[in-house]
């Protein structure tokens, strides 16, 4: 068997990008570098899937040792460019040094390998002027060009450039791609390397000549460049390189992380696996449309790593509720009111909090260990990012958001161009002056506006957790909020109505004024005042204790067990305490209320009036 050739790309004359700024384009992602590429590389199987396929994706960690690494670096890596042929290291932009060329020079390699299946693969031509009807340019895009536009309608990638996370995750900036795919409507098997090195000089028939610090390991073209190993002996090369099996009607890509930077400890395991679920449980949900599924196998040396449900992995399960809603339209709408326009669908649900999996109590785990989110997504449904908001004062309840930006493609655009190019957010900065930076702007306004006040409402609760005269100061917010429901009752109204003189029987909103401890028990002290002019000697005033969640005040007997809010007892001035309600004739003045609750919940106090003659 043939090794493969390597090949060093010279500058042009019209110039090129060296290998040093191509490395630059990724940025500085705010995800973790093995997060960075995971998320980069099964968007991109997700968008090389044709319509109606369903996509199959296997990670894969392996070390190589004795006979099975001289092999693979026999066949793969003949002969290595300047920088990876003799020892130096490399300075990072973060000053961080590292060896550059250790992995390929000793004694063990390890490879991370992340293949898709029942995707087009890196279909068309292999030469970036080439034209092709038939296929799209995938193979040059990835390899050769930078910054390529997305021609993936609604897809998750925009620009490319998310590919150089491969190359940073390389402990020597190298991958191997094993590709099964079409070139002019024909199956086509390719296997290519390449190596982002730096710019440098080096004599060329006895002159001097610049590169770019690009290499590939495939075959020479005939031309003075480099096509990938095609046909028969591409398919015989990858099976001795150990590449996961596949034929014409598996067709997919394999990339081979050469020597990537991972810890082999036990935690990648769990690293993996949370990566996984944290950025693509929307496509793994059960709820999800079998053509837009994906399926993802884990393995680490051997060893298969089973991946949770997302509906059995909290708070993914909140999530793949809000996801339902949201995809059903029962969210709420986000709109642009300058532009009368949709900007996309928000669903929040929230529920009792769940034990957290194994994987997520690990220290710097990506799950929150008490979720309080907002998921953004375009409709790709890809996760972008994880908007923090307020969570509840009870780590016993969680909430979980999704947003999905509007499928129309002017709207989807905006989102898609506001991200940068490790599409990890969205940054409205990015776009210039104009509508679709203002459509951005509004939808993150109100995205935000609704994660800061959906678990407490800034004019709704008063919360246990405050003490003191920090508690008082916010009577008033509750008190607005009371003031509008609690003058009305399951009877009639009190203060009557049509055209004669109005009764004057009312009770002001409910304020909050101390906290008490009672028996080990927490005690809320409510006072209200109240106005009776003694034209209804039968009207009996009613109170309710209630817990504020969801941005709504909860009835005591719908609420789960230990959030249990009680009514010690109500009292008129200095008179005589009741269990639940004051006969209160023709007597007026200071009501007051006792309330006892859990820790770190918000509660308050909900009044009515009776009539003489109701239950």
């Amino acid at each position: 068997m043939t090794p493969l050739t390597l090949f060093s790309e010279p500058f042009a004359r019209t110039g090129n990008i060296a290998g040093e700024g191509f490395r630059r384009l990724l940025g500085r992602p705010a995800l973790g570098l093995l997060q960075t590429v995971i998320r980069e590389a099964l968007q991109n199987s997700v968008d090389a899937a044709p319509d109606g396929n369903s996509v199959e994706v296997k990670l894969r960690y392996r070390v190589l040792h004795g006979g099975e690494l001289e092999q693979f670096k026999a066949l793969a890596f003949p002969e290595l460019p300047p920088g990876l042929s003799e020892p130096q290291t490399q300075v990072s932009e973060d000053t961080e040094i590292r060896s550059s060329n250790t992995a390929l020079l000793g004694s063990r390699l390890g490879i991370f390998e992340i293949a898709d299946f029942n995707t087009s693969g890196l279909a068309g031509p292999t030469r970036a002027d080439e034209i092709s009807e038939v296929e799209d340019p995938d193979f040059v895009n990835f390899f050769r060009n930078v910054g390529a536009a997305r021609d993936t309608n609604l897809g998750g990638g925009t620009y490319g450039y998310g590919k150089t996370s491969l190359y940073a995750l390389s402990g020597c900036s190298t991958i191997i791609v094993d590709s099964q795919t079409t070139c002019a409507g024909q199956p086509v098997r390719r296997v290519m390397g390449c190596h982002l090195g730096n710019a440098y000089q080096d004599d060329h028939e006895g002159a001097p000549k610049r590169y770019t610090g690009r290499h590939w390991w495939g075959r020479e073209d005939g031309d003075g460049g480099v096509d990938p190993v095609e046909g028969e002996e591409a398919t015989q090369l990858a099976n001795a390189l150990g590449f996961p099996a596949r034929d014409k009607a598996r067709t997919g890509t394999t990339i081979a992380i050469i020597a990537p930077h991972i810890d082999e400890d036990a935690e990648l395991s769990s690293d993996l696996v949370e990566s996984v679920l944290w950025n693509f449980w929307p496509r793994m949900c059960a709820t999800t449309p079998a053509d837009r599924k994906i399926s993802i196998t884990l393995e680490v040396e051997g060893r298969e790593i089973p991946i949770p449900a997302p509906e059995e992995f909290p708070p993914l399960d909140l999530y793949s509720k809000a996801l339902a809603k949201a995809r059903a339209g029962e969210g709420k709408p986000v709109e642009s009111l300058r532009y009368k326009a949709k900007l996309g669908n928000l669903a929040i649900v929230h529920g009792l909090r769940s034990p957290r999996d194994g994987i997520a109590q690990k220290e710097g785990s990506l799950i929150p260990s008490h979720s309080a989110h907002i998921a953004l997504m375009r409709p790709v449904e890809l996760v972008v990012r994880y908007l923090p908001g307020e969570a509840y004062p009870s780590d016993r309840v969680e909430w979980a958001g999704v947003f999905i930006c509007s499928d129309k493609p002017d709207i989807e655009r905006a989102f898609a161009d506001a991200e940068p190019p490790a599409h990890d957010d969205w940054i409205p900065d990015m776009l210039p002056k104009g509508r679709e930076k203002t459509l951005v702007n509004v939808a993150l306004r109100e995205i935000r506006q609704e994660a800061q006040t959906y678990a407490q409402p800034k004019s709704l609760a008063i919360s246990s957790r405050q003490k003191g005269p920090s508690v008082a100061g916010t009577a008033t917010k509750l008190g607005k909020l009371l003031g509008q429901t609690s003058s009305k009752g399951p009877g009639r109204r009190a203060s009557g109505g049509g055209g004669g003189k109005r009764k004057k029987i009312s009770i002001s909103a409910p304020r909050f004024v101390k906290l008490d401890q009672i028996d080990n028990q927490l005690v809320a002290v409510f006072e209200a005042d109240l106005s009776n002019d003694g034209s209804d000697p039968g009207m009996r005033l009613h109170a309710a204790p209630q817990l504020v969640i969801d941005g709504s005040l909860e009835d005591a007997s719908d609420l789960p067990a230990g959030y249990e809010v009680s009514l010690l007892d109500i009292r008129l001035e200095d008179g005589e305490a009741h269990p639940d309600q004051l006969s209160i004739g023709s007597k007026g003045g200071i009501v007051t209320c006792r309330v006892a609750m859990p820790e770190d919940v918000a509660a308050s106090v909900k009044f009515t009036f009776w009539k003489g003659d109701e239950a």
